[in-house]
């Protein structure tokens, strides 16, 4: 398998939905707690990057698997069959980098507490619901929630704990809810942006995901909202005192954000997706420069 179709396989450009959370998770530990543990900080990240690709190999098998013609199945949209992938090289991937999930893991989870444990099989368990079961989440109208959740959510979550742990209270579950609105928002339009693509072949395929539900044009005007949504969730951090005001130098990425979700509503095609994943880099870069500036001003 060349390089090139390896990384289209494992949908490496959507790893920077998994960014986002892990950088403000650790900054938030810092800028809240006073603490970081920079190895635990690498090992964690590896881990959530194994997770994420392999939810996506297993997406991408699954939506190999379920094609019902040899139109889809090699499709530009399906990598499997598109880029001559064996079920060898598929099975090979996948369960390599279930491996490194899994060891990492919980060796971290081991090193920190039960807590980390409990997110973890949450995670896993969301993973192959995402993909692998007979009703994959991500063939359902949840897929966004789910993904924004466990990964904007769970991640941010997960990336603080393991620098203050043993501390793990309501107080850190509830805040952390709010602190972490804007990623799971952004990566939850990652996914929206994807469905709005393959609108008309998830129809042919029979998968009713969001956009089928709300019909392809609420679905694009929910796109826009749905940051407008993450950033009054910044606005309202920031005001109950769990992010520092200068966090909302994110607020200047919202023109950029903006531009790109008017760009990509006004073709919505599949080409036009990665307008989503710039949207979560620019938010992900103004916010981290926001907390950064608090770390050296406080």
């Amino acid at each position: 398998m060349a390089i090139k179709t390896w990384l289209k396989f494992v949908e490496v450009q959507s790893l920077v939905a998994s960014v986002l959370p892990l950088v403000l998770g650790n900054l938030y530990a810092v800028i809240t707690y006073r603490e970081f543990n920079v190895g635990y900080a690498i090992l964690f990240a590896i881990v959530v990057f194994s997770l994420q690709m392999v939810a996506n190999v297993w997406n991408n098998i699954q939506d190999f698997k379920l094609a019902t013609s040899d139109e889809w199945k090699n499709g530009v949209n399906n990598i499997v069959g598109n880029g001559g992938i064996s079920q060898r090289q598929s099975w090979l991937t996948l369960g390599v980098l279930i491996l490194i999930a899994a060891v990492g893991g919980l060796w971290l989870a081991f090193q920190t507490g039960w807590p980390l444990f409990i997110m973890g099989i949450i995670g896993f368990i969301v993973t192959y619901w995402y993909a692998g079961t007979p009703l994959p989440l991500s063939r359902t109208p949840f897929g966004e929630l789910a993904s924004g959740l466990t990964m904007g959510y769970l991640i941010f979550l997960s990336a603080t704990y393991i620098n203050i742990a043993p501390t793990f209270n309501s107080e850190l579950v509830i805040h952390a809810i709010i602190a972490s609105a804007i990623a799971w928002f952004a990566i939850g339009d990652i996914m929206l942006a994807n469905n709005i693509g393959d609108y008309e072949e998830d129809v042919a395929e029979g998968r009713h995901t969001l956009v089928w539900h709300l019909g392809k044009p609420r679905a694009i005007k929910a796109f826009g909202w749905i940051y407008i949504a993450g950033y009054v969730m910044l606005i309202i951090a920031v005001l109950l005192g769990i992010l520092p005001w200068l966090a909302l130098v994110a607020l200047l990425s919202l023109p950029i954000v903006m531009k790109n979700v008017h760009a990509f509503q006004a073709n919505p095609i599949k080409p036009n997706f990665p307008f989503a994943i710039k949207n979560a880099v620019v938010i992900s870069i103004t916010l981290a420069i926001g907390l950064v500036l608090a770390l050296l001003f406080n």
